[in-house]
């Protein structure tokens, strides 16, 4: 357990932190420096002077956020004050998409929230929790035990972080479906049939577990995308009804659940408005009052936003929110989600935008959250500039860029724009800004031969990936904890100065009938790309098993095993047609079509894929793998 003196002195006090649960986070190089620190009031203060810092706090986290500014602040003598503009600020984590956070890693995102200033973290796990009653729910996921939840709860109240269980209580529970002991409360797919009471048996149980081993009186019950509610064996059972009626008959029905175990639930917001509007981000429909008199008051409605890049779209959704007499919570996004390389640029500008938003309509729960779509092949790391502008959000006024940079610095070595390098590559030479365009994961995993996505890759690709490699590699020779995040796409980018373009090159030779040319790719290049891949792939595995629990790489050694397999198919098929083995390759014979089917689009010409598509099986191949 972390023991807070009054005073202290802070070469004394911090390797305490740094090593707790043997944990580094915070580099502090004012020694000498003493420390004094006092919990009273509201808000924070920091009196510093040449060999002095003197903190007064309100909560508990905000110690831990006056320590981050002292650490980043290099002025020798100033007074700071700040208040909390939210009564809730955190973050949300992805434990549901392969990649369950170890505990040690789970405690670290705990500390980075804390020097952040945020509050709240949400463990958002659809089936990857203990669930006594039922042995099928989670399994083979790597779920967290009780006691495991129990553990991170209490280390996080040391730093005055608060552990809220995000579940789902609806749809998105496709993983724990599938088993045959779930098949009488399924509708369709990953949706739960509603008014079927082995499915409020379930939901009870899911709740009365998290009720054991968190303190909070919140939780979030999901609720989100729910788009086949009530349409599949629901049908067959009960007939047609309105899908808004069993929407709202299942909220209250759950939510007498939540009340029953002490907890007040959270909900996101989108499925009112899809039933209402028939979307989320509609502009100018008035909201029907019948829509407001049938959802319940009691619960936090949470608007949740990754996309929208001006102020006036996230003012006029929060609007729409904040006419309901309800709660109203925002919950942004730090972009990982998009791959192999996260989209931090892009969470970095939005976030400034929605907060603002947030802020000026009065709305008092904000949070970002941490998707890990497709199989969570980023870091939970490169979330962190993302966490600190919550917390800059969260308390100051003005331009946060600043200050995010020299706390990023302080806690990993490295300033705002070089995290931003991070997210190099997805950008082209085209100057991509749409965070679900991944070009560094569908050029990396896509098939040599059919080349799905090879209408749209440019002559200068292979260039700009290089030179992204070399970029990367030498940031990733920094003395840093987080060097480890430049190497992976830094190598990742290595393997796609070859990997990019191979599908073009082999379909230019073949139609060409240039047989030296199809001899050297499949012989020189693909032996290198090859060669470039283990080292990507023993780095990312690395980086997987440094954050997160084994189970769930499976998914990626299947990936990594699948493309090398691709790779040495391809090689060997060529190979055949130029012996005369085969008369043709039929993948190469075959005209190769934009993806996204916008052939007189002219930017989907110079690169820009207009797809959100991230899930493998579609980029990977045009034939039929199961969704994996």
């Amino acid at each position: 357990m972390l023991l807070l003196k009054e005073t202290a002195a802070l070469e004394e006090f911090l390797p305490q932190l740094r090593n707790l649960a043997n944990l580094r986070v915070l580099t502090f190089d004012k020694e000498g420096l003493s420390l004094s620190c006092k919990q009273e009031g509201e808000g924070i203060t920091i009196v510093k002077t040449q060999d002095q810092a003197a903190i007064t706090y309100g909560k508990r986290v905000e110690f831990f956020r006056a320590l981050a500014t002292i650490a980043a602040r290099e002025e020798e003598e100033y007074t700071l004050h700040e208040n909390a503009h939210f009564q809730f600020n955190g973050a949300m984590l992805d434990n549901s998409r392969n990649s369950v956070l170890n505990l040690k890693t789970a405690k670290e995102m705990v500390m980075y929230a804390a020097l952040s200033g945020l509050d709240h973290i949400l463990l958002y796990n659809e089936d990857t929790f203990e669930v006594p009653e039922d042995p099928y729910f989670g399994y083979m996921r790597m779920s967290y035990t009780k006691k495991d939840v129990r553990e991170l709860t209490d280390f996080a109240a040391e730093f005055g972080v608060t552990i809220v269980p995000c579940i789902q209580t609806l749809a998105h529970l496709e993983t724990t479906l599938r088993w045959r002991s779930h098949w009488d409360i399924v509708d369709h797919g990953g949706t739960m049939l509603v008014e079927e009471e082995k499915t409020y048996e379930l939901i009870e149980n899911i709740i009365k577990s998290w009720r054991d081993c968190v303190d909070t009186e919140l939780i979030h019950i999901g609720m989100d995308e729910a788009f086949y509610l009530g349409r599949g064996k629901y049908v067959d059972l009960h007939g047609c009804k309105p899908k808004f009626e069993l929407m709202c008959n299942h909220l209250k029905r759950v939510l007498k659940i939540c009340e029953k175990y002490g907890f007040r639930a959270m909900i996101w917001s989108d499925m009112f408005f899809h039933l209402v509007f028939g979307g989320y981000y509609t502009e100018d429909q008035a909201i029907d009052p019948k829509l407001m008199e049938l959802v319940p008051e009691d619960v936090t409605l949470v608007y949740w936003d990754y996309y929208s890049t001006t102020e006036e779209q996230y003012r006029t959704q929060m609007k729409k929110h904040t006419a309901f007499p309800n709660q109203i919570g925002f919950a942004g996004g730090a972009w990982k989600w998009s791959g192999l390389v996260p989209a931090l640029r892009h969470s970095h500008e939005v976030s400034k935008l929605a907060l603002k938003q947030a802020r000026e309509n009065g709305i008092s729960i904000v949070f970002t959250t941490a998707w890990g779509d497709s199989g969570a092949e980023a870091s939970i790391f490169t979330i962190l500039p993302t966490l600190l502008l919550y917390g800059e959000a969260g308390y100051t006024e003005g331009d946060p860029d600043q200050a995010v940079s020299d706390k990023l610095k302080a806690l990993t070595g490295y300033t705002l724009e070089e995290y931003f390098t991070l997210c190099e590559p997805n950008v082209t030479p085209t100057g991509n800004k749409v965070p679900h365009v991944n070009p560094a994961k569908y050029l990396f995993f896509q098939d040599p031969l059919q080349g799905l996505f090879d209408y749209h890759v440019r002559e200068d690709f292979p260039a700009f990936f290089a030179d992204c490699a070399k970029k990367l590699a030498e940031l990733a020779q920094r003395d840093s904890k987080q060097a480890y995040l430049f190497d992976v796409i830094g190598k990742l980018c290595s393997c796609l100065e070859l990997k990019a373009d191979l599908g073009v090159r082999l379909k230019k030779a073949y139609d060409q009938r240039d047989h030296a040319e199809l001899s050297r790719l499949a012989n020189e290049t693909i032996p290198e790309i090859l060669a470039r891949l283990e080292p990507f792939y023993q780095s990312f595995r690395e980086q997987w098993y440094r954050e997160s629990r084994t189970g769930g790489f499976d998914v990626m050694d299947f990936r990594f095993g699948g493309l090398r397999q691709r790779l040495l198919s391809a090689q060997d098929l060529i190979n055949r047609y130029l012996k005369g083995e085969i008369p043709t390759i039929q993948e190469l014979a075959e005209k190769r079509l934009p993806y996204d089917c916008r052939e007189n689009d002219e930017t989907s010409i110079h690169g820009v894929i207009h797809t959100d598509e991230n899930f493998f099986d579609y980029i990977v191949t045009a034939n039929v793998n199961g969704r994996f």
